[in-house]
């Protein structure tokens, strides 16, 4: 055996070259508040691997990228755990490069001879921020898209070379096949081969000036302590990795993952906002409008990455002492104050911004729409195709062609129609009982008087009325009865028939309230006796094929929380519209 040990060591050296690697003196002693750099190491690490696993799955291009992350998230056995790891570690890595490089500043690690440590290390947090930038956009999916725009419209904001920078990193003026070819290129190869390079610098300059130690350390404890790298210091380095690695997977299995929201679509009106880490350049822009937008585009983040690069040169004084460097703690810790509240500010404005709230809620359900869709096959002409033959994608298409003009639905669309938002719920529907002339329904044309009933009242009959159509979700016999109860011995009947479709009378019938049925029969002619008759102010759509008007009322039935479908209408489509 340690013939073959001479052997295998006298052909490689391997030996000679772990003692070169491990047996590094730590003067001060192995400490706690030198592992951040290693931790950033193993992350980096704990990336290459999972992304070369997800690179064997990845397909990168506009038709069939988001499929590709589809099937290693859902289709793979721990493809989610895979890719929720590379997610999260990214935010890791961004977290602990921050606390690194804060430490490096306090410990006063910058200073001279360590100049060119210090800006090897700024240049590779402007490497760690462009990974992130390019890994955005990878799954092609709503969310990576429109926040990528975001990136890549700063970019051309950059005065003369701005709009060129945009076209190269776009691969063309618009997204497209090769704006993911252009990105995929960067993400994983030119970026990880510069890490790689500029990171072997950072740490042979670590390895020839040392660890810098803490400013209140004695001399005499600087020259007579000395620990070795190997196995004091490593033994902190990997309990540490070891934490953040349980960390990590813990949040995966917490969140179930990463998110993959629904397939990019350049034709919908997504609200786009960046990853947390650069949330606050975000919000600087909503400060810097106009012919000011160069300020917060160009103008402060030059200036900033210039006073980090710079920094080793105008602090000349020799101490290490917080108290002789205070100008700079100044600087930088002010600049770090702006940055967490200018990221506070922008999350506290998304969590109260009713449009991003609905967004939010929107692609949710989108979101777990396209996965069920996705289920059945992608088609090859890419991830946002699996909606073509979905009523309900189909059906959101014809209301905002042929009904947007009158209806609104969570804030968007006219309003001389009554608002559709969460339209045929309990509450919707117990809003038009105690007032139909207000804003949300037939405002001052509506000719129904309000129910004297209390809001409990209101309720049940709600229930009742949702329950001719046969698809309300809730089992609730005793409320229904008690609305029964309410509709058929009080006024209601008087104006509106009820059980006998043939009735004629004043109101629209509730036979079949907000069925499927009786929704097409409105849709089609709301002019009709069954409905508002000479009264009705609403045009007809009875040019709609049975298709299309299948596709808009499965849309109207979706938009109600309290509603479900009776049965699946997936296949019903059969042709693109």
């Amino acid at each position: 055996m340690s013939a073959i040990r001479e052997w295998f060591e006298d052909r490689t050296g391997i030996k000679t070259l772990l003692k070169v690697a491990l047996d590094e003196p730590v003067h001060g002693g192995a400490k706690w508040s030198y592992i951040f750099g290693s931790g950033l190491v193993f992350l980096f690490v704990l990336q290459a691997v999972t992304g070369i696993i997800m690179s064997s799955f990845y397909s990168p291009s506009s038709t069939s990228a988001w499929g590709s992350v589809y099937y290693l998230q859902y289709k793979t056995s721990f493809g989610w755990f895979v890719r929720g790891l590379h997610h999260f570690g990214s935010s890791a890595m961004m977290i602990l490069a921050l606390v690194h490089m804060f430490q490096v500043f306090i410990f006063g690690a910058y200073k001279k001879p360590r100049e060119l440590n210090w800006i090897s290390g700024v240049i590779l947090l402007l490497f760690l921020a462009g990974f992130g930038l390019t890994g955005y956009l990878l799954p092609w999916d709503q969310k990576g898209y429109w926040a990528t725009q975001v990136a890549t419209n700063i970019m051309g904001t950059i005065p003369v070379i701005g709009k060129y920078i945009k076209i190269i990193h776009q691969g063309g003026t618009d997204y497209g096949n090769f704006t993911i070819t252009r990105f995929y290129t960067l993400h994983v190869f030119l970026l990880p081969v510069s890490l790689v390079f500029f990171l072997f610098v950072h740490i042979a300059l670590f390895r020839k000036h040392g660890v810098t130690p803490c400013w209140k350390m004695r001399e005499e404890v600087l020259k007579n302590r000395v620990d070795p790298f190997w196995p004091d210091q490593i033994f902190k380095d990997v309990v540490f990795a070891i934490g953040m690695y349980a960390a990590l997977a813990g949040v995966v299995f917490w969140s179930g993952g990463a998110e993959l929201q629904s397939p990019a679509d350049p034709a919908s009106n997504y609200l786009a906002r960046p990853e947390w880490y650069f949330l606050f350049l975000f919000q600087l822009l909503k400060y810097c409008q106009g012919k000011f937008l160069i300020v917060g585009t160009v103008i402060i983040p030059a200036l900033a990455l210039a006073f980090l690069l710079v920094l080793p040169f105008i602090d000349r004084n020799p101490t290490r002492y917080p108290s002789g460097r205070a100008p700079f703690f100044g600087a930088v810790f002010s600049g770090l104050a702006g940055i967490i509240a200018l990221t506070g500010l922008a999350m506290y404005h998304d969590s109260r911004d009713i449009h991003i709230i609905h967004q939010r809620e929107d692609a949710e359900k989108q979101t777990a729409r396209a996965i069920k869709l996705a289920a059945k096959g992608i088609p090859p002409a890419g991830g946002l195709s699996i909606f073509l033959n979905d009523p309900i994608f189909l059906g959101e298409k014809i209301f905002k062609e042929s009904c947007a003009g009158c209806h609104m639905i969570k804030g968007q669309g006219g309003d001389t129609a009554a608002d559709f938002t969460d339209f045929g719920s309990r509450e919707w529907v117990a809003g038009l009982l105690k007032n139909p002339k207000d804003v949300k329904y037939f405002k001052e044309s509506g000719a129904m008087p309000p129910v004297k009933q209390p809001d409990e009242s209101l309720m049940d009959m709600s229930e009742f009325l949702l329950s001719q159509s046969g698809d309300l979700v809730s089992k609730n016999t005793e409320r229904r009865e008690r609305g029964r109860e309410l509709v058929t011995k009080g006024n209601c009947v008087i104006c509106h028939p009820l059980g006998d479709k043939d009735a004629k009378k004043m109101a629209p019938n509730l036979t079949g309230y907000l069925s499927e049925a009786w929704l097409k029969e409105f849709i089609r002619n709301p002019a009709d006796m069954k409905f508002y008759g000479a009264r009705n102010k609403m045009p007809k759509f009875d040019k709609l094929s049975e298709n299309e008007l299948d596709a808009l009322v499965q849309y109207l039935l979706s938009l109600s929380k309290d509603r479900t479908l009776v049965s699946e209408k997936d296949t019903r489509i059969n042709r693109v519209m």
